[in-house]
């Protein structure tokens, strides 16, 4: 048996912290925040060295040195008693961070507690706990403060351990929240395959993921944790034997120092105040990001600038309805090389007719799609190439152009009718909604009849036009989407694998319904796919990519009858011909490059059993075999010329 080893290699917890560091670095606001109270807490901790009068010291002071404005003996100006209030500010900022971090520390481990038990455990214990946290956020957290503190001592302590036993209730329902979301997730149940025990999941799978969450909260209950003890001692509830910046608020506002003009001895404290909040918060956002980067990457982001050029640009034929040249997409991630998802895609689309796009999961079909709408997430930039739709450019149209190109001319049916349906509105309220959006005209009247119109158009009776999505079968969900899709008489549609997790008969009823509809209404369709026997039965040309690139563009013949592409022809071998019942099928080895760490040269030679030399090292172009349109990248088509 040989023994692996492995000298001089760093844990992984530090590791860990290194690139959570890494990654905070490129953080302005959280830099900002982490600068901020980094800077207090440093005074705070300093404050003996800092301060040049000890607080409260009275020997030397006399009537003349009460409410002295700043000065350079005094920087922060004196207060009622004559004492400096640069000096209590400085030491005041030790009572009110002990406050903040304590009691913080108190509601976090308190509500991170409830809120894994409750999450994990479900039952009478959820319902318990979660009923008491409903309670106990009814009741409004500052009076009932108010009420403890006056009925007990005014102690520092009593102020820590009200406000934390008081302020657990939000963290609970969000640890709650995430515990569940992780307790469903596919190795929790793995774990528990395996026989761990429930101590042991909680500790090994869901706190690790709960940890996140639960330090952003912290940071951002210390913020409320100052406040609250502010407030506390402004309202004259706090320790008299302290000095903290509620106090100094409390001191100057009840002794007249606004009667007398004495400004500094509000403004300082309470500046104290801002900025430890401020910092905490700009704090907190910053490791949000961090913790969880799809906060900026959603679809809803306001998307990159499309990179404009005009050169390869070529003439629209006529009588072609969509026109794509040289499309190229990235994904663009802060202080990591682009993913190049799509590169120098081409195709053309005419009315009525139906391009299949085929390859691998990871090759960047779903990518194209989106850009083809400018529905890409934020992270999607399109840096290349045109769309031309009915010889507009759509890479170069404002939003609200897109807008009225969205539906109205192209339509997509996504792939999981289930997610792409609003869960808590019926399926006729969302039809409707795309006829609203797009035909603002459009009688009120008459629109439940257009949604009845739509849905009888692809198989579904009227009567469940009022149902909610998870009333539908996956089948009925798949046919809504596409009614969907057909609500603003569209010339081109999209299908994203509309065929995924159904059966076999549902597949073929959805299949034969978007054929139906295609030489009914004349549709354009651009179906993407992973199955190869649709491809073959339903399509007029196929574009076959790999890698983020085309491997073949062809007629549906010349793909199945004369592929010159090793990936094509690997693609093929892989599905089984009923002709040929005693054919063994063959798989292709390995996986799809990473589109960060794309290999040199062609992108399929890793996998390939026909490359040579050439292929590690240089790109292939795409060539024309033919005079029939039949693309394909590959060095042996150039080889055999």
């Amino acid at each position: 048996m040989e023994i692996l080893t492995q000298k001089n290699a760093a844990p992984p917890s530090s590791n860990y912290l290194l690139e959570f560091w890494r990654k905070f670095q490129r953080n302005r606001m959280g830099l900002v925040g982490l600068g901020m109270l980094t800077a207090i807490i440093l005074v705070a901790v300093f404050a003996p060295l800092i301060a040049p009068h000890v607080p409260g010291s009275s020997l030397t002071i006399g009537v003349s040195d009460i409410y002295k404005p700043p000065s350079a003996e005094h920087l922060f100006g004196t207060d009622d008693a004559g004492a400096d209030v640069f000096s209590n500010f400085i030491h005041g900022a030790r009572v009110s961070l002990t406050v903040g971090f304590f009691a913080a520390f108190i509601s976090i481990f308190i509500g991170g507690l409830l809120g894994i038990v409750a999450g994990f455990f479900g039952g009478r214990v959820e319902n318990f706990i979660m009923r008491f946290t409903d309670v106990m956020l009814v009741i409004p957290e500052l009076p009932l403060m108010v009420v403890i503190i006056a009925l007990t001592k005014p102690s520092l302590l009593n102020i820590i351990f009200v406000i934390g036993l008081l302020g657990w209730t939000t963290t609970a329902r969000m640890v709650r929240s995430q515990t569940l979301a992780v307790k469903s997730r596919k190795f929790v149940l793995r774990a528990r395959a395996i026989g761990s025990g429930k101590a042991h999941i909680i500790r090994r799978h869901i706190l690790p993921l709960v940890m996140p969450i639960l330090v952003v909260q912290a940071v951002l209950v210390v913020s409320l944790a100052v406040l609250n003890e502010s407030t506390l001692s402004f309202l004259g509830l706090g320790d008299p034997t302290t000095l903290s910046w509620g106090q100094m608020l409390n001191y100057a506002f009840g002794r007249g120092a606004m009667s007398t003009g004495a400004w500094w001895a509000l403004v300082f404290p309470g500046f104290g105040i801002v900025w430890v909040v401020l910092g905490l918060t700009l704090l907190g956002q910053g490791l949000e990001q961090v913790f969880n980067p799809r906060l900026d990457t959603h679809h809803l982001m306001p998307g990159r600038p499309v990179v404009t050029s005009e050169a390869g640009v070529k003439p629209v034929k006529p009588g072609t309805l969509l026109d794509v040249q040289n499309l190229s997409i990235n994904y663009v991630t802060e202080g990591k090389p682009p993913a190049r998802a799509v590169e120098n895609i081409s195709f053309t689309l005419k009315e009525g007719e139906l391009l299949g796009l085929v390859g691998e999961s990871g090759c960047g079909k779903t990518t194209l799609m989106l850009a083809l709408l400018r529905l890409l997430p934020s992270a999607g930039q399109i840096v290349g190439g045109k769309v031309f739709f009915s010889g507009r450019d759509l890479t170069a149209l404002g939003e609200e152009e897109m807008n009225e190109v969205r539906w109205s001319g192209i339509s997509i049916v996504f792939q999981g009718a289930m997610n792409a349906l609003n869960p808590v509105r019926t399926v006729g309220d969302q039809i409707a909604e795309a006829i609203i959006q797009h035909v603002p005209t459009f009688p009120r009247d008459k629109i439940s009849a257009r949604v009845t119109e739509l849905l009888d158009l692809v198989g579904i009776a009227a009567d469940h036009k009022d149902h909610f999505p998870h009333q539908y079968s996956g089948g009925m969900r798949q046919r809504a989407m596409i009614a969907m899709a057909l609500a603003c008489n569209p010339q081109v549609i999209i299908a994203d694998e509309p065929t995924t997790a159904l059966d076999v008969m549902i597949q073929a009823q959805i299949l034969e319904l978007l054929d139906e509809l295609r030489r009914k209404l004349g549709l354009a369709v651009v179906f993407v796919t992973h199955d190869l026997g649709i491809v073959a039965e339903m399509c007029d040309h196929v574009l076959v990519m790999y890698g983020g690139v085309t491997a073949e563009y062809a007629d549906v013949d010349i793909i199945y009858n004369e592929p010159r592409h090793p990936y094509t022809q690997e693609l093929l071998k892989a599905f089984p011909d009923l002709t040929k019942p005693k054919k063994k099928l063959s798989s292709i080895p390995g996986y799809p490059p990473r589109l960060d760490a794309l290999p040199a040269g062609c992108r399929f030679a890793p996998r390939c059993p026909a490359a040579f030399e050439r292929c590690h090292i240089e790109e292939p172009a795409l060539h024309r075999i033919g005079a029939n349109g039949h693309l394909a990248s590959c060095h042996l088509i150039a080889e055999k010329r």
